[in-house]
């Protein structure tokens, strides 16, 4: 703690160095000054705690030192220090504002005792304000904790209802209204049953109150709300036990349902997938072992080309699937490099030929006069023009057409593949490209594939900085697009 800082203002020497040698031996800083002038000059320089103060001094007396005390450092305690007839003009002192006063001639023990008052009084206004402070930092705080959890709770995306010992809504937040489609207006202050008619959610609410332990339930969707909902109601206790409320929270598990939903589906199809062209091949294997009578009629190179066939889809579903994961997980690295587009869509074709002409399809590739480049993966490129061509021929009737044709305008290159196939319908056109969806109809009943595909090829254009649009009519045929940005020849090396 710093020492209480003193100073003796007196025209007389014998009064200042009396005061001085009385507080001498405590903690105490004193300086002195001989005239009101002085007084006041060494008072704004440094400040002080207590001023001993003499009121008849010639120059600029006591009273006017007090007056400019009290203007300019009200929080010193000013000691009036006056003859015994003049105790009159000490009592007018202190109706300005002295804080006591000591008549001359006085005794050490005197001084010190006026003093430590003043001290005392200083140190009492001191703890006074800190505790003042102390106490609006406090409800400061308390306002700003208040303001956070209001801030919080508002911004839950759980809906939260909080009732008293007998049901009754005491506050909820917005999402509750929202997620629970709460009709009731207002809510606060009515049974919670007016707002939640389900039983099942009452009963939940009535256990974790009457047993004091949180209830968890699920409720489908069309109960609670049309969503499906994960509930947990925790019962509100004092510290001696009693059953205050409850609060109940409730999450919206719908998307969680769906990717349980997309997992068993997932399970499923590629179990369904893998296991049947494996158990052609098995079948197939065993024909050409025991050398079957029924297979006798074909040869073994028939044979062996129809497992390869099967083999071949086997490991285009894994390969996609391995793909389309590594794509969506970031962990691809593109290798880009200048790439002909007429060549590598020429060359996917001749890969695809003897599958269309299995199913007599014709398939023609007309591409622009204007050579062009474009910058890609060659590998994830090849994959994704060849699961468009692939699907073409796959969902065309045989005797249809596949015709490929590219285009160049304002930097970019069009690539339009236009079938004349089953088609697709408007209200499937928007999730064709989600990951294992399949169009479902009698069209569609005897083919086989993943739903990877699509979902592969989107990843892979938008990767390159392409974009794809597909247009379709049932019955008509579909006509993808895939456009992407061409290399400007003239700015690569020689």
């Amino acid at each position: 703690m710093e020492p209480v800082r003193i100073l003796i203002i007196d025209d007389e020497k014998v009064i200042r160095d009396g005061v001085e040698r009385s507080l001498a031996g405590r903690d105490y800083q004193v300086d002195k000054a001989e005239s009101g002038e002085r007084g006041i000059a060494i008072i704004e320089n440094n400040g002080y705690d207590v001023v001993l103060l003499d009121l008849m001094m010639p120059g600029i007396d006591g009273f006017a030192v007090l007056d400019w005390i009290k203007s300019n450092r009200p929080s010193i305690q000013v000691i009036v220090i006056t003859g015994f007839a003049t105790v009159s003009k000490a009592v007018t002192a202190m109706k300005q504002g002295a804080f006591d006063f000591v008549g001359k001639p006085f005794t050490p023990d005197y001084i010190r005792i006026v003093v430590e008052r003043a001290v005392a009084k200083l140190r009492l206004e001191a703890e006074a304000e800190r505790l003042r402070e102390e106490r609006i930092l406090s409800l400061e705080a308390v306002q700003k904790e208040k303001s956070l959890l209001k801030t919080v709770f508002g911004c839950m995306v759980e809906a939260v209802l909080i009732t008293d010992p007998a049901a009754i809504v005491v506050h909820h937040n917005p999402a509750a209204i929202k997620l629970l489609e709460i009709q009731t207006d207002p809510v606060v202050g009515k049974p919670l049953a007016d707002s939640i008619s389900d039983r099942a959610a009452m009963e939940m609410v009535q256990e974790a109150m009457a047993n004091g332990r949180v209830v968890s339930r699920e409720f489908a969707a069309g109960t609670l709300s049309r969503r499906c909902l994960r509930a947990h109601c925790a019962p509100v206790l004092s510290s001696s036990g009693m059953v205050l409320g409850s609060v109940t929270t409730c999450e919206d598990i719908s998307t969680l349902k769906d990717i349980d939903r997309m997992k068993s589906d997932f399970v499923a199809m590629v179990a369904h997938e893998l296991k049947s062209p494996l158990a052609s091949i098995e079948q197939m294997i065993y024909a050409l072992q025991v050398d079957c009578p029924y297979e006798a009629a074909f040869s073994c190179h028939q044979l062996h080309d129809r497992m390869t066939v099967r083999t071949r889809d086997l490991l285009r579903l894994i390969e996609n699937l391995l793909n389309l994961s590594k794509l969506e997980s970031g962990t691809v690295v593109f290798n880009l490099e200048p790439t002909n587009g007429h060549e590598l869509i020429g060359e996917i074709v001749e890969v695809m030929r003897p599958q269309a002409e299995a199913k007599r399809i014709t398939v023609s590739f007309s591409p622009c006069a204007e050579p062009w480049l474009f910058n890609v993966d060659y590998d994830h490129m090849r994959t994704a023009i060849m699961n468009i061509v692939s699907n073409a021929i796959k969902y065309t009737p045989e005797g249809g057409r596949l015709d490929i044709a590219t285009s160049l305008s304002g930097g970019l290159v069009s690539l339009v593949f236009a079938d004349t196939g089953i088609g697709i319908a408007p209200e499937d056109l928007t999730s064709i490209f989600d990951r294992f969806y399949r169009v479902k109809g009698k069209a569609t009943r005897h083919i086989t594939g993943s739903g990877l595909g699509l979902s592969l090829v989107k990843e892979v254009v938008e990767a390159h900085q392409g974009y794809i649009d597909v247009q379709s009519r049932p019955g008509q045929g579909t006509t993808f697009t895939l456009s992407f940005p061409v290399v400007d020849v003239a700015a690569l090396p020689a």
